[in-house]
Protein backbone atom coordinates (compact mmCIF):
# COMPACT_ATOMS: atom_id res chain seq x y z
CA UNK A 1 0.00 0.00 0.00
CA UNK A 2 1.42 3.14 -0.96
CA UNK A 3 0.60 6.64 0.51
CA UNK A 4 -3.14 7.98 0.96
CA UNK A 5 -3.19 11.83 -0.21
CA UNK A 6 -5.42 14.04 -1.87
CA UNK A 7 -4.48 14.56 -5.01
CA UNK A 8 -2.96 11.19 -5.28
CA UNK A 9 -0.29 10.30 -8.11
CA UNK A 10 0.26 7.66 -10.40
CA UNK A 11 2.33 5.74 -8.16
CA UNK A 12 -0.24 6.08 -5.49
CA UNK A 13 -2.13 2.90 -5.11
CA UNK A 14 -4.89 4.61 -2.67
CA UNK A 15 -6.12 7.75 -3.01
CA UNK A 16 -8.85 9.84 -0.55
CA UNK A 17 -11.78 11.14 -1.90
CA UNK A 18 -15.03 13.13 -0.76
CA UNK A 19 -18.34 11.97 -1.70
CA UNK A 20 -20.50 14.84 -3.17
CA UNK A 21 -24.27 14.46 -4.96
CA UNK A 22 -25.13 15.75 -7.90
CA UNK A 23 -28.49 16.50 -9.31
CA UNK A 24 -29.96 15.76 -5.95
CA UNK A 25 -30.06 11.82 -5.91
CA UNK A 26 -26.40 10.97 -7.90
CA UNK A 27 -23.37 10.67 -5.60
CA UNK A 28 -19.85 10.80 -7.62
CA UNK A 29 -16.82 10.91 -6.81
CA UNK A 30 -13.36 12.37 -8.52
CA UNK A 31 -10.83 9.58 -10.26
CA UNK A 32 -7.64 10.83 -10.18
CA UNK A 33 -6.44 11.91 -13.62
CA UNK A 34 -3.19 9.89 -13.91
CA UNK A 35 -5.28 6.53 -13.45
CA UNK A 36 -7.61 7.60 -15.82
CA UNK A 37 -4.74 8.26 -18.29
CA UNK A 38 -3.40 4.41 -17.33
CA UNK A 39 -7.04 3.08 -18.09
CA UNK A 40 -7.45 5.33 -21.08
CA UNK A 41 -10.33 6.78 -19.53
CA UNK A 42 -11.09 10.37 -20.86
CA UNK A 43 -14.48 12.45 -21.16
CA UNK A 44 -17.39 10.38 -21.76
CA UNK A 45 -15.41 7.18 -21.52
CA UNK A 46 -17.78 4.16 -20.31
CA UNK A 47 -16.51 2.64 -17.40
CA UNK A 48 -17.44 -0.91 -15.29
CA UNK A 49 -18.29 -0.75 -11.93
CA UNK A 50 -18.41 -3.54 -9.53
CA UNK A 51 -20.44 -4.33 -6.32
CA UNK A 52 -18.09 -6.63 -3.99
CA UNK A 53 -20.10 -8.22 -1.13
CA UNK A 54 -17.10 -7.80 0.94
CA UNK A 55 -17.41 -4.01 1.00
CA UNK A 56 -15.68 -2.47 -1.88
CA UNK A 57 -16.25 -1.28 -5.01
CA UNK A 58 -14.06 -2.44 -8.34
CA UNK A 59 -13.79 0.25 -11.42
CA UNK A 60 -12.57 -0.80 -14.34
CA UNK A 61 -12.66 0.72 -18.22
CA UNK A 62 -14.48 -2.26 -20.52
CA UNK A 63 -11.37 -2.57 -22.56
CA UNK A 64 -9.14 -3.29 -19.37
CA UNK A 65 -11.44 -6.89 -18.90
CA UNK A 66 -9.87 -8.41 -21.62
CA UNK A 67 -6.72 -8.04 -20.39
CA UNK A 68 -5.53 -6.76 -23.69
CA UNK A 69 -2.12 -6.19 -22.68
CA UNK A 70 -0.21 -9.17 -22.96
CA UNK A 71 1.91 -10.55 -20.91
CA UNK A 72 5.42 -12.23 -21.52
CA UNK A 73 7.91 -13.35 -19.71
CA UNK A 74 11.08 -15.74 -20.57
CA UNK A 75 12.39 -18.91 -18.51
CA UNK A 76 16.53 -19.97 -19.05
CA UNK A 77 16.78 -24.04 -18.98
CA UNK A 78 19.91 -24.17 -17.57
CA UNK A 79 21.59 -27.55 -17.99
CA UNK A 80 22.32 -28.35 -14.01
CA UNK A 81 18.82 -28.39 -13.56
CA UNK A 82 16.49 -31.63 -13.16
CA UNK A 83 13.45 -31.84 -15.50
CA UNK A 84 11.14 -31.10 -12.72
CA UNK A 85 12.67 -28.17 -11.90
CA UNK A 86 12.62 -26.94 -15.38
CA UNK A 87 8.69 -27.92 -16.19
CA UNK A 88 8.22 -25.95 -12.65
CA UNK A 89 9.31 -22.82 -13.64
CA UNK A 90 7.42 -22.73 -16.46
CA UNK A 91 4.37 -23.89 -14.77
CA UNK A 92 4.75 -21.30 -11.88
CA UNK A 93 5.05 -18.43 -14.93
CA UNK A 94 1.57 -19.83 -16.62
CA UNK A 95 0.04 -19.93 -13.15
CA UNK A 96 0.98 -16.48 -12.04
CA UNK A 97 -1.06 -15.16 -15.69
CA UNK A 98 1.60 -15.21 -18.26
CA UNK A 99 0.12 -15.56 -21.67
CA UNK A 100 3.21 -16.04 -23.50
CA UNK A 101 6.28 -18.14 -22.17
CA UNK A 102 9.71 -17.53 -24.09
CA UNK A 103 11.91 -21.18 -23.36
CA UNK A 104 15.59 -20.12 -24.07
CA UNK A 105 18.27 -23.14 -23.95
CA UNK A 106 21.55 -23.54 -25.10
CA UNK A 107 21.65 -25.34 -28.59
CA UNK A 108 22.53 -28.82 -26.78
CA UNK A 109 19.33 -29.05 -24.73
CA UNK A 110 17.36 -28.64 -27.58
CA UNK A 111 16.27 -32.40 -27.39
CA UNK A 112 15.74 -31.53 -23.51
CA UNK A 113 13.69 -28.22 -24.44
CA UNK A 114 11.26 -29.81 -26.59
CA UNK A 115 10.68 -33.25 -23.86
CA UNK A 116 9.95 -30.69 -21.30
CA UNK A 117 7.66 -28.43 -23.06
CA UNK A 118 5.76 -31.57 -24.18
CA UNK A 119 5.66 -32.57 -20.46
CA UNK A 120 4.02 -28.73 -19.56
CA UNK A 121 1.51 -28.80 -22.09
CA UNK A 122 0.45 -31.98 -20.63
CA UNK A 123 -0.20 -30.90 -17.66
CA UNK A 124 -2.16 -27.40 -18.55
CA UNK A 125 -5.12 -26.82 -20.18
CA UNK A 126 -4.57 -24.06 -22.96
CA UNK A 127 -0.87 -23.80 -22.95
CA UNK A 128 0.44 -24.76 -26.51
CA UNK A 129 4.17 -24.43 -28.73
CA UNK A 130 3.37 -22.20 -31.48
CA UNK A 131 7.24 -20.91 -31.76
CA UNK A 132 10.57 -22.69 -32.40
CA UNK A 133 13.70 -22.16 -33.61
CA UNK A 134 17.61 -24.43 -32.42
CA UNK A 135 17.33 -22.09 -28.93
CA UNK A 136 13.57 -20.82 -28.29
CA UNK A 137 10.56 -22.25 -27.55
CA UNK A 138 7.25 -20.22 -27.12
CA UNK A 139 4.21 -21.38 -25.26
CA UNK A 140 0.67 -19.25 -25.26
CA UNK A 141 -2.40 -19.41 -23.67
CA UNK A 142 -4.68 -19.78 -26.19
CA UNK A 143 -7.69 -20.22 -24.08
CA UNK A 144 -10.57 -17.70 -22.34
CA UNK A 145 -9.52 -18.56 -19.10
CA UNK A 146 -13.35 -16.96 -18.65
CA UNK A 147 -14.69 -20.15 -20.69
CA UNK A 148 -14.53 -22.86 -18.20
CA UNK A 149 -15.74 -21.50 -15.24
CA UNK A 150 -13.94 -23.00 -11.60
CA UNK A 151 -17.48 -24.16 -10.79
CA UNK A 152 -17.29 -26.25 -13.88
CA UNK A 153 -13.68 -27.18 -13.50
CA UNK A 154 -14.24 -28.60 -9.91
CA UNK A 155 -17.45 -30.44 -11.29
CA UNK A 156 -15.12 -32.45 -14.07
CA UNK A 157 -12.24 -33.35 -11.20
CA UNK A 158 -15.10 -34.70 -9.27
CA UNK A 159 -16.22 -36.75 -11.96
CA UNK A 160 -12.76 -37.90 -12.93
CA UNK A 161 -11.38 -38.56 -9.35
CA UNK A 162 -14.43 -40.38 -8.12
CA UNK A 163 -14.04 -42.44 -11.35
CA UNK A 164 -10.65 -43.47 -10.21
CA UNK A 165 -11.59 -44.26 -7.07
CA UNK A 166 -14.13 -46.59 -8.23
CA UNK A 167 -12.13 -48.23 -11.09
CA UNK A 168 -8.98 -48.55 -8.13
CA UNK A 169 -11.46 -50.17 -5.64
CA UNK A 170 -13.50 -52.57 -8.12
CA UNK A 171 -9.32 -53.78 -9.18
CA UNK A 172 -8.16 -54.72 -5.52
CA UNK A 173 -11.76 -56.53 -5.15
CA UNK A 174 -11.29 -58.28 -8.38
CA UNK A 175 -14.16 -57.46 -9.72
CA UNK A 176 -12.13 -56.13 -12.89
CA UNK A 177 -8.70 -56.79 -14.37
CA UNK A 178 -5.77 -55.21 -13.94
CA UNK A 179 -5.19 -53.63 -17.29
CA UNK A 180 -7.88 -51.62 -16.42
CA UNK A 181 -5.21 -49.75 -14.29
CA UNK A 182 -2.92 -48.05 -16.55
CA UNK A 183 -5.84 -46.26 -18.48
CA UNK A 184 -6.71 -44.96 -15.17
CA UNK A 185 -3.36 -43.78 -14.54
CA UNK A 186 -3.67 -41.88 -17.04
CA UNK A 187 -6.54 -40.17 -16.05
CA UNK A 188 -4.33 -38.55 -13.48
CA UNK A 189 -3.34 -36.07 -16.13
CA UNK A 190 -6.66 -34.62 -16.64
CA UNK A 191 -7.15 -34.10 -12.52
CA UNK A 192 -3.93 -31.84 -12.89
CA UNK A 193 -4.94 -29.59 -15.83
CA UNK A 194 -7.94 -28.98 -14.16
CA UNK A 195 -6.43 -28.36 -11.05
CA UNK A 196 -3.61 -26.47 -12.41
CA UNK A 197 -6.79 -24.40 -14.61
CA UNK A 198 -8.10 -23.17 -11.57
CA UNK A 199 -5.45 -22.32 -9.40
CA UNK A 200 -4.49 -19.94 -12.09
CA UNK A 201 -8.21 -18.52 -12.74
CA UNK A 202 -7.69 -17.72 -8.75
CA UNK A 203 -4.18 -16.10 -9.04
CA UNK A 204 -5.74 -13.95 -11.95
CA UNK A 205 -8.49 -13.43 -9.40
CA UNK A 206 -6.81 -12.24 -6.21
CA UNK A 207 -4.49 -9.94 -9.15
CA UNK A 208 -7.59 -7.78 -10.15
CA UNK A 209 -8.03 -9.63 -13.62
CA UNK A 210 -10.81 -11.83 -13.36
CA UNK A 211 -14.03 -11.10 -11.19
CA UNK A 212 -15.30 -13.53 -8.81
CA UNK A 213 -18.11 -13.81 -10.91
CA UNK A 214 -16.57 -15.01 -13.72
CA UNK A 215 -15.35 -17.75 -11.80
CA UNK A 216 -18.59 -18.88 -10.23
CA UNK A 217 -17.64 -17.58 -6.94
CA UNK A 218 -19.95 -15.33 -4.65
CA UNK A 219 -16.67 -13.52 -3.61
CA UNK A 220 -13.55 -13.22 -3.87
CA UNK A 221 -12.95 -14.63 -0.14
CA UNK A 222 -13.84 -17.77 -0.86
CA UNK A 223 -10.91 -18.11 -3.04
CA UNK A 224 -8.85 -19.98 -0.03
CA UNK A 225 -11.31 -22.25 0.50
CA UNK A 226 -12.53 -23.54 -2.99
CA UNK A 227 -7.99 -23.53 -3.32
CA UNK A 228 -7.89 -26.17 -0.25
CA UNK A 229 -10.94 -28.24 -2.12
CA UNK A 230 -9.40 -28.72 -5.31
CA UNK A 231 -5.59 -29.18 -4.08
CA UNK A 232 -7.78 -31.62 -1.72
CA UNK A 233 -8.86 -33.49 -4.57
CA UNK A 234 -5.43 -33.43 -6.43
CA UNK A 235 -4.29 -35.47 -3.75
CA UNK A 236 -6.52 -37.81 -3.18
CA UNK A 237 -6.07 -38.66 -6.94
CA UNK A 238 -2.19 -38.91 -6.39
CA UNK A 239 -2.56 -41.63 -3.35
CA UNK A 240 -4.86 -43.62 -5.59
CA UNK A 241 -2.24 -43.58 -8.88
CA UNK A 242 0.28 -44.55 -6.12
CA UNK A 243 -1.67 -47.51 -5.10
CA UNK A 244 -2.62 -48.36 -8.59
CA UNK A 245 1.08 -48.45 -9.40
CA UNK A 246 2.02 -50.59 -7.03
CA UNK A 247 -0.29 -52.50 -7.81
CA UNK A 248 0.70 -53.05 -11.28
CA UNK A 249 3.75 -54.64 -10.25
CA UNK A 250 2.44 -56.52 -7.45
CA UNK A 251 1.75 -60.56 -8.24
CA UNK A 252 0.65 -61.72 -5.05
CA UNK A 253 -3.14 -62.25 -3.88
CA UNK A 254 -4.88 -59.42 -1.68
CA UNK A 255 -6.44 -60.66 1.07
CA UNK A 256 -9.63 -60.24 2.11
CA UNK A 257 -8.51 -57.71 5.06
CA UNK A 258 -7.22 -55.21 1.98
CA UNK A 259 -10.49 -55.54 -0.17
CA UNK A 260 -12.79 -54.40 2.88
CA UNK A 261 -10.64 -52.31 4.06
CA UNK A 262 -10.61 -50.45 0.55
CA UNK A 263 -14.26 -50.92 0.18
CA UNK A 264 -14.95 -48.67 2.92
CA UNK A 265 -12.48 -46.06 2.30
CA UNK A 266 -13.92 -45.72 -1.33
CA UNK A 267 -17.45 -45.41 0.11
CA UNK A 268 -16.84 -42.70 3.17
CA UNK A 269 -14.69 -40.86 0.14
CA UNK A 270 -16.87 -40.90 -2.43
CA UNK A 271 -19.77 -39.75 0.24
CA UNK A 272 -17.72 -37.48 1.04
CA UNK A 273 -16.92 -35.43 -2.44
CA UNK A 274 -20.77 -35.96 -3.30
CA UNK A 275 -21.10 -33.26 -0.24
CA UNK A 276 -19.03 -30.49 -2.72
CA UNK A 277 -22.32 -30.08 -4.60
CA UNK A 278 -24.36 -29.31 -1.23
CA UNK A 279 -22.34 -27.97 1.26
CA UNK A 280 -24.72 -29.05 3.86
CA UNK A 281 -23.33 -28.27 7.26
CA UNK A 282 -25.13 -31.27 9.05
CA UNK A 283 -23.40 -34.30 7.03
CA UNK A 284 -20.08 -32.22 6.64
CA UNK A 285 -20.46 -32.68 10.11
CA UNK A 286 -21.75 -36.49 10.59
CA UNK A 287 -18.96 -37.38 8.09
CA UNK A 288 -15.94 -35.56 9.35
CA UNK A 289 -16.32 -36.69 12.27
CA UNK A 290 -17.25 -40.82 10.50
CA UNK A 291 -13.80 -40.26 8.54
CA UNK A 292 -11.83 -39.46 11.69
CA UNK A 293 -13.12 -42.67 13.68
CA UNK A 294 -12.10 -44.11 9.92
CA UNK A 295 -8.61 -42.96 10.47
CA UNK A 296 -8.38 -44.74 13.58
CA UNK A 297 -10.14 -47.94 12.20
CA UNK A 298 -7.24 -47.98 9.06
CA UNK A 299 -4.41 -47.77 12.05
CA UNK A 300 -6.39 -50.13 14.13
CA UNK A 301 -6.41 -52.61 10.69
CA UNK A 302 -2.50 -52.09 10.08
CA UNK A 303 -1.58 -53.19 13.72
CA UNK A 304 -3.24 -56.46 13.46
CA UNK A 305 -1.83 -56.73 9.67
CA UNK A 306 1.61 -56.43 10.98
CA UNK A 307 1.35 -59.02 13.82
CA UNK A 308 0.00 -61.17 11.03
CA UNK A 309 3.06 -60.57 8.91
CA UNK A 310 1.76 -59.27 6.09
CA UNK A 311 2.38 -55.13 6.99
CA UNK A 312 5.09 -54.57 4.96
CA UNK A 313 3.83 -56.92 1.64
CA UNK A 314 0.81 -54.73 1.61
CA UNK A 315 1.87 -51.55 3.21
CA UNK A 316 1.24 -49.15 -0.02
CA UNK A 317 -2.63 -49.92 0.41
CA UNK A 318 -2.50 -49.20 4.04
CA UNK A 319 -0.47 -46.06 3.57
CA UNK A 320 -2.58 -44.92 0.55
CA UNK A 321 -5.43 -45.23 2.28
CA UNK A 322 -4.23 -43.66 5.26
CA UNK A 323 -3.33 -41.05 3.48
CA UNK A 324 -6.80 -40.34 1.03
CA UNK A 325 -8.48 -40.19 4.83
CA UNK A 326 -6.58 -38.10 5.60
CA UNK A 327 -6.77 -35.93 2.22
CA UNK A 328 -10.38 -35.85 2.49
CA UNK A 329 -10.31 -35.23 5.84
CA UNK A 330 -8.91 -31.87 4.65
CA UNK A 331 -11.31 -31.74 1.86
CA UNK A 332 -14.62 -31.84 4.70
CA UNK A 333 -12.87 -28.75 6.33
CA UNK A 334 -12.50 -26.94 3.36
CA UNK A 335 -16.35 -27.56 2.86
CA UNK A 336 -16.94 -26.42 6.14
CA UNK A 337 -14.83 -22.95 5.73
CA UNK A 338 -16.98 -22.49 2.33
CA UNK A 339 -20.48 -23.32 4.04
CA UNK A 340 -19.59 -20.64 6.76
CA UNK A 341 -18.16 -17.80 4.67
CA UNK A 342 -21.51 -18.26 2.57
CA UNK A 343 -23.54 -18.25 5.45
CA UNK A 344 -21.73 -14.77 6.48
CA UNK A 345 -22.27 -13.53 2.96
CA UNK A 346 -26.49 -14.34 2.91
CA UNK A 347 -26.42 -12.45 6.21
CA UNK A 348 -24.78 -9.31 5.08
CA UNK A 349 -26.82 -9.29 2.05
CA UNK A 350 -30.05 -9.75 4.07
CA UNK A 351 -28.22 -6.79 6.36
CA UNK A 352 -28.06 -4.95 3.23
Amino acid sequence: MQGQDEEGGASSFIVKRKVQITGGSTYIVSLPKEWAKALNIDKGSEVLLELNPEGWIRLRSPNSASRSVERVTEVLLRPNLSDAVLSMQIISAYLAGYDTINIKFDTQMAEAAERIANFVRTKTIGLELLEESNDQLTLKTVVDLTSISAHTAVENMIRVVKSMITDLSDVIEGLKQRDLLDAMIRRDDIVDKLYLYIFKQLNLALQGLMSPKELGMNALAEAINLYTMVKSLERIADQVVSIAQWLLDYNGQLTPEIRQLFDKVKLSVLSSIDLINTLSQEQILLMYESLHREAVWVAELYSKARASGCANECYPIFDGARRIVAQTIDLLEAMMGLNALRSLENRRAFAA
